[in-house]
């Protein structure tokens, strides 16, 4: 098994679409969000609700896995293989079916019945994709897929509160908030601001958290170490959570909750937790 997920051609992909990004953004983050923000586009508006799934779906992967590794060992362990399992999945079927309707005005039927069929799709491809994996293999997979979103989310999180940069959406709305460039950390304005009624979430743009939780959706290159009749796709599925993790990002710029600069560094901020996980998880397995 390789020591990395992204090999050198998928890296240089990363890096050269990062490098243009923020290049791009550090010169017209303003411009460009002002030329396609547009908080109600249908477009925006479904990724604001979907666009954060493969964070949740990872959590149900590693549940899965868990239970399914849970064999004919001791009680106490098997015990709580079965807690934790059913724990994460309960917890990814909460987020499926109830944090859309956040953002997407839909029945509570119909998010209940799509976050359904979201999760337990997952469950059932990641149950039979696993049939024949070793063990150990599975445990490994259980700790990538578990602590990827934690800890993306952990850092996006860490940089976002205390970077206070305003959103395209509160700036465009009100007067006496400017535009403020990504290498700018803090500023009165968020204190000036709150204490007149707008809200401190207004103040998290940097980094942006849906891309993040969008560019777990690169996992799905992790997908051929247990199923073999995926060998040889890892091109394609690297592809496919790629393009995911950009559509969502480009439409958190569309729906104003972001500028371009935000979206890049949530995307490799992510592609990073991947990497280094992956490297130190796996750099035992010689196959």
């Amino acid at each position: 098994m390789k020591d990395r997920i992204f090999d050198c051609k998928k890296t240089g992909i990363l890096a050269g679409i990062f490098a243009v990004l923020m290049i791009t953004g550090s010169f017209f983050d303003y411009q460009i969000s002002s030329m396609v923000f547009h908080e109600t586009n249908p477009y925006a508006v479904f990724f604001a609700a979907y666009g954060e799934i493969p964070a949740f779906l990872c959590m149900c992967t590693a549940g899965t896995l868990l239970i399914k590794n849970a064999g004919n060992g001791h009680k106490i362990a098997l015990f709580f293989s079965w807690f934790w399992g059913i724990l994460l999945n309960l917890l990814a079927l909460i987020s499926a079916m109830f944090l859309p309707g956040k953002y997407m005005q839909m029945p509570q039927a119909v998010g209940i019945l799509v976050g359904l069929l979201l999760v337990g799709g997952t469950d059932l491809l990641i149950w039979n994709m696993s049939e024949g994996a070793e063990h150990e293999t599975i445990k490994k997979g259980i700790l990538l897929f578990l602590l990827v979103p934690i800890i993306e989310i952990l850092l996006i999180n860490l940089i976002k509160i205390p970077w206070g940069r305003p959103r395209m959406r509160m700036i465009a709305v009100e007067e006496k908030a400017v535009f403020q460039p990504w290498w700018i950390m803090g500023s009165d304005m968020k204190e000036q601001l709150t204490a007149l009624g707008v809200a401190a979430e207004e103040f998290k743009s940097f980094p942006s958290g849906h891309t993040g939780n969008a560019a777990c959706a690169l996992l799905l290159g992790v997908l051929p170490v247990f199923c073999r009749k995926l060998q040889g796709k890892e091109n394609l599925l690297f592809g496919l959570g790629l393009i995911f993790a950009l559509l969502v990002g480009f439409s958190r710029v569309v729906a104003g909750a972001h500028f371009l600069t935000d979206t890049a560094v949530g995307l490799m901020l992510t592609c990073l937790t991947i990497e280094v996980l992956y490297h130190y998880i796996f750099k035992n397995d010689k196959k």
